[in-house]
């Protein structure tokens, strides 16, 4: 496995574990899990916080055309939990081998899945990106897909996983009230391709991050040419874009969505996330992705009163 580029990732041996704040400061780490199954006409995603004050939560998000099932909970874990053997309501993490192996179960009264996953390449930090990570966003970022065994059960079915799927890990306190919007993206086929982006705009500036994956090569991103469409409510149609990465090649990426879920944040801009999954192709070569938006909400209403 080879990754281009000679910029420092900054991510060191443990940084798959839970992360510790410098004295008097403060520490979160999130963590992502996603496979979509255009063929089945579902996504599902799983979505696990940790601060370092022992405060958790999760969304364990099943969706198509209409949402499935979105199970939510928060809590507290105690000092010793961490996340290479990490349990909490229903939820079990475990990662055998860093950036490497992870198993995600879960089991509520409608919902219960394995999601085995064993990463195609290394784990690709936005650090590695010519635009950087921005520190409202997080002290770093990693992005890695992989192939993913195991099985879904949901509302009277059961789906057995030997397909793609796509992981992240941020760590660092994230400022949501920062970014004007973002749109974030992963896609991949069976053979192998892989597209993975990111862009947002924050005080008035673009930025990039995000790899291609070609021949078992991993490429960081250069800049993303791009087109979105929307429904009338603003969620997500279709997106092109076409991706450079520091290599001047051009990858070129189509989602069509076809189902869309929104995620509660909670928080003070009144942030809106919203999750589509699709259909892709990759320089024409069918595959499976997710399309992921960010919006303030006063904005967002706005765009969506505008076009009435």
């Amino acid at each position: 496995m080879t990754t281009l580029g000679d910029i420092d990732p900054g991510f060191g041996p443990a940084d798959d574990l839970r992360h510790r704040p410098a004295p008097g400061g403060r520490m979160r780490d999130s963590l992502f899990w996603e496979l979509i199954m255009p063929d089945e006409q579902l996504g599902v995603q799983i979505y696990l916080y940790l601060t370092d004050r022992g405060k958790t939560g999760y969304n364990v998000s099943v969706w198509g055309p209409d949402p499935v099932a979105v199970k939510l909970s928060q809590g507290v874990v105690g000092e010793d939990e961490d996340l290479d053997n990490f349990h909490f309501d229903g939820l079990s993490v475990k990662q055998p081998e860093l950036r490497r192996t992870a198993s995600v179960s879960y089991t509520s009264d409608d919902v219960k899945l394995e999601y085995n996953f064993t990463a195609l390449h290394d784990a690709f930090s936005y650090r590695s990106n010519p635009d950087g990570l921005p520190a409202w966003f997080a002290e770093n970022r990693l992005e890695q897909t992989g192939h993913v065994t195991g099985f879904l059960e949901v509302a009277g079915r059961r789906i057995a996983w030997d397909r793609k799927g796509h992981r992240d890990h941020s760590w660092g306190v994230r400022n949501w009230g920062v970014p004007h919007h973002w749109k974030w993206f992963i896609a991949y086929t069976e053979s192998g391709r892989v597209v993975n982006g990111w862009i947002w705009i924050a005080r008035g500036e673009w930025g990039f991050a995000g790899y291609v994956v070609n021949d078992g090569v991993t490429i960081p991103v250069s800049h993303i040419r791009h087109h979105a469409e929307y429904h009338d409510d603003m969620t997500q149609k279709r997106l092109e874009a076409d991706v450079v990465d520091i290599t001047g090649e051009t990858t070129r990426l189509v989602l069509d969505a076809f189902g869309v879920v929104k995620l509660p944040t909670r928080d003070p801009m009144g942030t809106v996330i919203t999750e589509a999954a699709c259909r892709a192709t990759i320089d024409g070569e069918e595959g499976a992705g997710q399309f992921e938006t960010h919006w303030p909400g006063q904005y967002l209403q706005h765009l969506i009163e505008s076009a009435r």
